[in-house]
């Protein structure tokens, strides 16, 4: 018995250390730096989603994918998040997700009209928090550690944010958590 409970006790510690190794590597335990900068303009083509926010990768990829089919490079995702999922009911968020049109694809932008949705974002005064992307875990964790970080930033300075997004820079495997800041 007593060989038993050393055996699970062992699994277990190993169990546990290893979650807590992963999450180190995947960044959870790092604190995260916010800065200022000024972000814009980007040109958004994209699709409106309205539902729980972890399921807006396929219209991610359903953009990406037909742009690629297009011969336009697309490298950076944008997703524009509207409501808080604390104080939202999850069939309600409403989301825009695509990605930046860069200025060598602008032309080509008139024969996206007829399925996508586009759009400039201004340049802004933005609050700015980096996070690695390490796997398609890094998309939860992300959010988890970069909002909070973001608010209580903008409300130590006494700002108030207008408009947040997300940039998912591939080329840099990194999400970039922007907040457009007054």
């Amino acid at each position: 018995m007593q060989k038993a409970i050393i055996i699970v006790g062992g699994v277990t510690a190993v169990i546990v250390l290893g979650g807590i190794v992963f999450l180190a590597y995947m960044g959870m335990f790092k604190s995260l730096e916010v800065t200022e900068k000024t972000m814009g303009p980007f040109t958004h083509v994209y699709e409106s989603f309205q539902g729980p926010y972890p399921e807006t990768g396929k219209i991610f990829d359903k953009v990406y994918n037909v742009l690629k089919a297009q011969g336009i490079d697309a490298t950076q995702g944008l997703g524009v998040y509207y409501d808080d999922p604390r104080k939202t009911a999850k069939d309600k968020l409403q989301s825009d997700c695509g990605v930046v049109l860069q200025e060598k694809d602008l032309e080509k932008a008139e024969s996206l009209k007829e399925q996508f949705k586009i759009k400039v974002l201004e340049q802004k005064n933005s609050i700015i928090v980096s996070f690695p992307v390490k796997s398609r875990f890094s998309y939860m964790l992300g959010p988890m550690k970069a909002y909070p970080a973001l608010t209580s930033y903008a409300e130590k300075k006494g700002y108030q944010i207008t408009l947040t997004y997300e940039m998912y820079d591939e080329p840099n495997r990194q999400i970039l958590f922007v907040a457009n800041i007054e």
